[in-house]
């Protein structure tokens, strides 16, 4: 490794204190737009930025909120002795269309008293048959006025106090009322197997591993009710469970740790859940007893969303739907996790709270239906902002902004014009433009000039290469997968991009191909040696191109999606009929080169050990004969405008590929657990890909065109904050294909590649088994495993000591043939080197203050070529030309 360079710390600390803001946005951006007295946002009191509004706005003052209605939730109902109970919620709803949940102020009353019991959490337990009457009457709480909290800032008094009557008016009693009827049966699945579930007993870190604990299996979450029931009945000869004296079965007294249990205490003996089991087992542990409800055909959540008027409480309530249309609250059964815990906490009971303005989701879990609330609050409740006036371009500009408007979030400005050629260039083509192409951007007066460098992009060769490795990823298509065919497969694949085909005309063949993968019309063949069996090839499949991650559903159904084993299975037995057979290519794909059918091919699921039938993902049998492909009619389901995955996880994981991240994220993640960050947006993109015929072009030309796409990276008050809503651009670091080429660019210095020619540029090299240390330390993928769909190559240390210690950047920043000596023997003026270093490198020109100073720096240096090396070597180390912005 060379030495540290050299540095005049004159230079590289002023260059520090001058770009300090990072990513280009220096205190005072060369190419800000003027600020226009009539475009204005506020956020309190505080700063102020350039935002757009049609006309100059005082701030309104929003009186005190006045509460028109209390709202019980459920305001009827029906319940059955036996069951689990029932869920009470109390909210007010202001003029605003906001809620408070007062739900914990609440006090709770149930006549006839006999009939039922509630607690002080609104939760009701059944006694005895009886039509019911549940009130709650909100009572008054002392509470510091904002007023004087603001004036005396600490020094209150009791009298500061005053009663919540002083700045609310609500009604204040609410009531509900139902029938209780006598319990009709009892059901394990229904009523016993989720008992488990909320006492964590078949988690995957106790009984629910697959090979369970300690000799006792259970399905996980309890996916597999009628497994659990003969486990815990038959197996073992019955010795968890005695029906002669109930108390005693092992099942409790495990259980409640009355001996000792390595999984420690799971349900109190004074529980409900308890006493459930025991009765249970007193009644003969009975597979079913009586007249049932059914299977569970659905579950929701309410509220599944809801605006709160400030951070505070949210009081869920989950209910499960079965054959017969009966309904039973099962929220102190369901599982619950949150999206965010640093927004909203999430309890076991499903109690929720909101802990700052934001929004966050909760998922919550029932058997295998999987429900999400979304709770969120306004985010600046006094922002001002004219939302109407705000630029749009198309229909992305339209959803992004009425989002946005919801939570009162404000949009960044739009990009500089010479931010917005790097990004989209980067983006397009994977390169810098020159510093000649930014002179001719910049002057160019025609208001559609960012269109047009669009579609000349897209039309660019560049375009084709640096797409190519994107898909290239996606696909994994590389020499240590697919040996001799590998260079049929991405010559496919580019000819495809080429003729701009049709995305779903490229998944079908892709998924219907057969014959000899390293033949010249053989390229899509390598597909189906993508998978060591059907179940691989079905997992990468609906991760790939349906943005659903199959692989839990093997061995249980999935724990926070729909999808069941019997999915899983039926899903793998499209692809059981695919024969590798040959033998040409390399060991890593086991000698076979030949794509054919055995009519025999199958595969056997995992808990019924019969041969899996196929059929698609809507529960449709895919009906065959022996020697017909299953495939072909999966595919052409997979790419029918109908199908609710495809074109959803096409236009998210192209919006990834532009933005960092997606509007799902991961972006090739589209479970039920995984709920958008704008659900609208996305549905809008996917309607529009399928509108155009599954154009991916057009795609990329939609959503680059969008002012979304060419915000600002700069924040402004008011969503600074902002990680998720896309208010701004956020930065990325440039993958590992932009930094080698755009080095190269940038210096004129060439990298060189084993075994390529010279001059060969990095979107060339499409397999990632060519070797390349920059390449390799700046996180390409090596496509052995699957690629994030979202590109965020990963900041390390080895990177810093590549760029500030090795040789990389400093044997091209002081190259005799490159760059900067070339300038250096035409230009003296210092200024205009400046000026040329910084066109060249971060695609801007220098702001005056950095022109000003570096400019001076160089006028003094005892060497002007050691001092424009130093200015050279900081910008290509700096975040503005390492991260795209």
């Amino acid at each position: 490794m060379p030495p540290l360079r050299l540095i005049s710390w004159s230079i590289i600390a002023g260059f520090m204190l001058l770009t300090a803001a990072g990513c280009g946005s220096s205190p005072k951006p060369p190419a800000a737009p003027q600020t226009d007295k009539s475009r204005v946002v506020a956020v309190g009191s505080t700063s102020a930025a350039v935002v757009p509004q049609a006309k100059e706005s005082k701030k309104p003052v929003d009186p005190p909120p006045r509460v028109e209605r209390l709202e019980i939730d459920p305001a009827t109902f029906a319940i059955e002795i036996g069951e689990p109970g029932i869920r009470f919620t109390v909210r007010v709803q202001t003029p605003q269309g906001t809620y408070r949940d007062l739900t914990d102020r609440a006090r709770w009353t149930v006549a006839p008293a006999d009939s039922a019991s509630i607690d002080e959490s609104g939760y009701l337990t059944p006694k005895k048959p009886a039509i019911v009457h549940v009130s709650a009457r909100i009572e008054p709480v002392a509470i510091e006025s904002k007023a004087l909290e603001q004036s005396n800032s600490g020094n209150r008094s009791n009298g500061d106090r005053k009663s919540i009557d002083d700045w609310e008016s609500i009604a204040r009693f609410a009531e509900a009322s139902g029938e209780i009827v006598a319990e009709s049966s009892i059901d394990f699945a229904q009523d016993i197997a989720p008992l488990f579930t909320r006492a964590g007993c078949n988690t995957g870190g106790c009984h629910g591993r697959a090979d369970g604990q300690n000799g006792f299996h259970l399905s996980l979450f309890g996916y597999d009710p009628d497994g659990d029931y003969t486990a815990i009945t038959r197996q073992s000869g019955s010795r968890r469970i005695d029906l002669f004296a109930p108390q005693k079965s092992l099942l409790l007294v495990k259980t409640t740790r009355a001996i000792p249990h390595v999984g420690g205490r799971r349900i109190n003996i004074d529980s409900d859940e308890y006493q459930k089991i025991l009765t249970w087992l007193k009644a003969g542990a009975p597979r079913s007893k009586g007249t049932t409800h059914g299977k569970v055909v659905s579950v929701k959540v309410v509220p599944d969303a809801i605006r709160l008027a400030e951070p505070g409480p949210v009081r869920l309530r989950v209910v499960a739907r079965f054959t017969d249309g009966h309904e039973r609250d099962v929220t102190r059964l369901a599982s619950y996790r949150t999206t965010d815990d640093a927004t909203v906490a999430i309890d076991a009971f499903g109690n929720a709270n909101l802990a700052r303005r934001g929004e966050a989701d909760v998922v919550a879990r029932y058997q295998s239906f999987v429900v999400v609330a979304r709770i969120a609050t306004v985010v600046n409740p006094e922002l001002v902002y004219d939302y109407k006036s705000a630029p749009r371009k198309n229909f992305i500009d339209d959803e992004l902004l009425k989002r946005l408007e919801s939570l009162r979030v404000p949009p960044s400005p739009p990009a500089s014009d010479a931010a917005f050629l790097r990004r989209v260039s980067l983006d397009l083509v994977g390169r810098q433009p020159d510093p000649q192409q930014i002179r001719d951007f910049l002057s160019d007066t025609d208001p559609e000039k960012r269109l047009k460098l669009v579609d000349r992009l897209l039309k660019h060769r560049d375009f084709i290469r640096s797409w190519g490795i994107k898909f290239g990823d996606m696909l994994q298509i590389t020499s240590r997968r697919f040996g001799d065919g590998t260079g049929r497969y991405q010559t496919w694949l580019m000819k495809a991009l080429i003729e701009n085909r049709p995305w779903d005309a490229i998944v079908r063949e892709l998924l219907t191909a057969l014959g000899d993968p390293a033949s010249p019309e053989g390229g899509a063949v390598n597909y189906a040696l993508d998978g060591v069996d059907a179940k691989a090839a079905a997992e990468q499949t609906a991760q790939r191109f349906l943005g659903l991650r199959f692989r839990c559903a093997q061995c249980h159904d999935h724990p926070f999606d729909i999808w069941t084993q019997d999915d899983y299975f039926g899903l793998a037995a499209c692809f059981a009929k695919i024969t590798r057979g040959g033998g040409a290519i390399p060991a890593a794909m086991d000698g076979r080169t030949r794509v054919g059918l055995d009519p025999k091919g199958f595969v056997e699921h995992i808990r019924t050990h019969e041969h899996a039938s196929p059929r698609l993902l809507d529960g449709t049998p895919v009906l065959v004969r022996d020697d017909e492909d299953p495939r072909k009619a999966f595919a052409d389901w997979v790419v029918d405008p109908k199908n609710p995955y495809f074109a959803k996880a096409t236009v998210n994981w192209t919006w990834a590929q532009l933005f960092g991240k997606g509007l799902c994220e991961p972006a090739d993640d589209l479970s039920r657990a995984n709920p958008a960050v704008h659900p609208e947006l996305l549905d809008a993109l996917a309607r529009s890909f399928i509108a155009h015929k599954f154009d991916v072009r057009d795609l990329i030309r939609t959503i680059v065109t969008s002012e979304a796409y060419g915000l600002s990276s700069a924040t402004v008050p008011g969503n600074e904050r902002d990680e998720r809503l896309f208010s701004h651009h956020t930065p990325r670091p440039l993958t590992a294909y932009q930094m080698a080429d755009t080095l190269a660019d940038v210096t004129g210095v060439i990298n060189r590649y084993k075994d390529r020619a010279s001059g060969t540029r990095a979107i060339e090299i499409f397999d990632p088994a060519t070797p390349s240390p920059i390449l390799d330390t700046f996180g390409r993928c090596d496509r052995s495993v699957g690629c994030s769909a979202s590109p965020k190559p990963a900041l390390s240390l080895r990177q810093a000591l590549l760029l500030v210690g090795g040789d990389v950047v400093e044997s091209k920043v002081s190259h005799l043939n490159g760059y900067l000596a070339g300038l250096l023997e035409l230009v003296k003026d210092p200024a205009e080197i400046v000026d040329n270093l910084y066109m060249r490198t971060v695609c801007r020109p220098p702001s005056k203050d950095e022109l000003e100073t570096f400019s001076a720096e160089l006028k003094r240096a005892p060497s002007l070529r050691d001092a424009a090396e130093d200015l050279f070597w900081a910008l290509l180390n700096s975040r503005e030309f390492s991260f795209n912005h």
